[in-house]
């Protein structure tokens, strides 16, 4: 799940749910509600996410690809 992910790539990256929530301008309580799922987090949002963890091309990719995936399923 795109949760998961998102909460594991901040946590390699060092980043606290303070620095995640300055780096998209969201409250921490947003970040753990899209670490959770209680908010699905926007195409946006996940760029700026990817940017501030510094992911690679590859895992942007994986994470764009679960995204939609995910967003689909929630759509149908």
């Amino acid at each position: 799940m795109i949760t998961e992910q998102l909460k594991s790539t901040r946590a390699r990256a060092g980043l606290t749910q303070a620095h995640m929530s300055e780096a998209l301008g969201v409250s921490q309580g947003m970040i753990s509600h899209f670490e959770s799922g209680r908010k699905a987090i926007t195409p946006a949002n996940l760029d700026r996410w990817m940017t501030a963890c510094q992911v690679s091309a590859r895992q942007r990719s994986k994470l764009v690809m679960m995204w939609f995936e995910e967003a689909v399923q929630r759509d149908d």
